[in-house]
């Protein structure tokens, strides 16, 4: 409580209510009662200081008391006093007294007692118990705070404070003890925003919960698991045998994270990023190794295949160039230093041009040209990701209407759409207003997801493609192949055609194995009605292997690399079957 607020209280008691100063005065902070102008002079003013020894004189054996009581107890409590003051009259003025610690303040409480002094002996017992009373009271009251103080609300693991003081220990074991015998994991749960987006805060409440349980069920005898705010949690790995130790504890966590979560009564698949800090005496504080775990994180998210990542000096380097290209990429879409680049698509049936890629490239003023996978994760994170994506929306939409205006032809442009943009809840609006501004037929567009934007919450993502593809927009599924169950939920969503990722292309002339792959999802996809485009085609071979297969879109090398608008002109009415047709497999 406040000055302000237990002055407030006080005053309403008939309570007068002073501080103790470094001189050994007191100075007002409360209310002055009417009792204390009779005895003092009615010119005080309620921020003079008073000075003991020439207010109350009997007060003074009372201080020396509350001095002693305040340097020695643990317990900060009240302790009651009792005794009279003789006004100018001569009038008998019994008054009470207690001394409280308030964090670092030192008060003093002084009221009118409704006793009279020849009860003082009676007062003195009952205050003796009422001290215990207060005492076992204040205890409580004191626990319940260092609760709210080191434990989070709503996952009752411990929370920051705690954690940085356990911290403070761990380091300090450091000087006399072997660098590396413990480590700092910090764990952030992915896209956990689309969780309240999607389903609600009450289901992000209940998926923390989960997520702290099950870090509690893997915690050794000394490891410490602790909420550090917002979708953040930390584990402090104590002790553990080097970098080895580590990864096989953090991987152990990661598999029993990884299982999905009952919420709503469906499964929800949720991934997570891992940064790691092993302790070090080269640390001073334990904020630099929270800093160096969030570095381990930032890299993980960008870098880590396996989702976590050990902190290495050179991945400060790292961190700041990306925290530098973030700020630059801030202002890129303003100073028209991005640019959408078009991949041709074609008919493996008969070389026909059918749609276009667009892709987005970045003119940096200083480091050149920047390809998306140097800079979108970025974006992705940061969220800058979602003006990005409107813009490169809006600039494909109006190329493709000019090029199906020059040609007459039925073409289709291919836009990706983010994680981050398939969670905006204007998404449809923006998409609306997007077609109306460009004039472009809805049937011209082609929106690419990815299994891994879908998997997270398929029910979700299912209802929201849905109302897109109400919009009539075509929807196709990106990196078919490389994301999670594919073959099992594909039948749930509305899309158009999918896109077989280069990996299974690459090896498709030397591998048996991917053309039996390969030849399944195509049949599968026929199947369910649904069109088969294959990416990172770059040999006659492959090309020829994939029409044989029953594949009947590709896009890739063979054909031409991303192009800007100008060079596309050039390709607008060319066949593309005099590049693969010699070769018959």
């Amino acid at each position: 409580m406040s000055k302000a607020a237990l002055a407030k209280v006080l005053s309403a008691l008939e309570i007068l209510v002073l501080e103790y100063q470094d001189d050994q005065s007191f100075q007002v902070i409360g209310h002055l009662p009417s009792w204390y102008r009779s005895l003092m002079g009615a010119n005080q003013e309620p921020s003079a200081v008073i000075y003991l020894a020439d207010a109350f004189p009997f007060l003074t054996y009372f201080l020396d008391d509350a001095l002693q009581f305040w340097q020695t107890e643990q317990e900060q409590v009240l302790k009651s006093g009792l005794w009279v003051e003789v006004d100018q009259s001569g009038t008998e003025i019994p008054l009470e007294a207690s001394a409280l610690g308030l964090d670092d303040q030192r008060i003093i409480l002084i009221a009118l007692s409704q006793t009279t002094y020849t009860e003082k002996s009676v007062l003195i017992q009952q205050g003796r118990e009422n001290a215990l009373a207060q005492s076992a009271e204040r205890k409580r009251a004191a626990e319940q705070l260092r609760h709210s103080i080191f434990y989070d609300w709503l996952t009752e693991l411990p929370n920051q404070s705690f954690i940085r003081l356990r911290l403070v220990d761990a380091l300090s074991q450091t000087k006399t003890g072997p660098d590396g015998s413990f480590a700092l994991l910090y764990i952030d749960i992915k896209h956990f925003k689309a969780i309240n987006t999607r389903l609600g805060l009450w289901a992000g409440d209940q998926l923390l919960m989960m997520v702290a349980q099950r870090l509690s069920e893997l915690l050794r005898p000394d490891d410490i698991a602790a909420r550090f705010g917002g979708d953040d949690f930390v584990v402090l790995l104590r002790p553990v045998d080097g970098e080895q130790e580590t990864r096989k504890i953090t991987e152990k966590i990661q598999r029993h994270l990884l299982v999905p979560y009952a919420i709503h009564s469906q499964d929800i698949h949720i991934q997570f990023d891992m940064g790691i800090a092993m302790g070090s005496s080269l640390y001073q504080q334990p904020e630099d190794l929270i800093r160096d775990a969030c570095t381990a994180l930032e890299y993980a998210k960008s870098h880590g295949a396996e989702n976590y990542a050990i902190f290495h000096q050179t991945m400060h380097l790292q961190s700041l160039t990306r925290m530098q290209l973030e700020h630059d990429l801030s202002r890129a879409v303003w100073q028209n230093e991005l640019r959408v680049c078009y991949q041709p698509i074609i008919s493996l049936a008969d070389g026909s041009l059918q749609a276009f890629e667009a892709l987005v490239r970045w003119q940096h003023p200083t480091l050149g040209l920047l390809s998306p996978d140097q800079f979108i994760a970025i974006a992705e994170d940061s969220g800058l990701i979602i003006p990005i994506g409107a813009w490169i929306l809006r600039e494909a939409c109006e190329q493709i209407h000019k090029w199906r205006n020059q040609t007459h032809l039925p073409l289709s442009m291919h836009v990706n759409l983010s994680a981050r943009q398939l969670d905006q809840l204007d998404l449809l609006d923006s998409i609306r207003g997007i077609l109306a501004e460009t004039q472009l037929d809805p049937r011209g567009l082609k929106l690419e997801i990815t299994e891994t934007m879908v998997f997270n919450n398929l029910e979700y993502a299912a209802a929201m493609l849905r109302q897109i593809k109400g919009l009539g927009i075509q929807l196709s599924m990106d990196d078919f192949g490389t994301g999670y169950a594919s073959l099992s939920y594909l039948h749930q969503l509305p899309v158009d055609n999918l896109k077989i990722d280069r990996s299974f292309v690459e090896t498709i002339d030397t591998s048996g194995t991917e053309s039996e792959i390969i030849q399944a999802v195509v049949q599968l996809a026929h199947s369910l009605n649904i069109d088969v485009v294959a990416e990172g085609v770059e040999t006659v071979e492959q090309a020829n292997r994939l029409k044989n297969l029953g594949c009947e879109y590709a896009q890739g090398y063979l054909f031409a690399k991303p192009m800007e608008p100008g060079q596309i002109e050039k390709v607008l009415h060319k066949n593309f079957a005099s590049l693969f047709d010699a070769v018959q497999v």
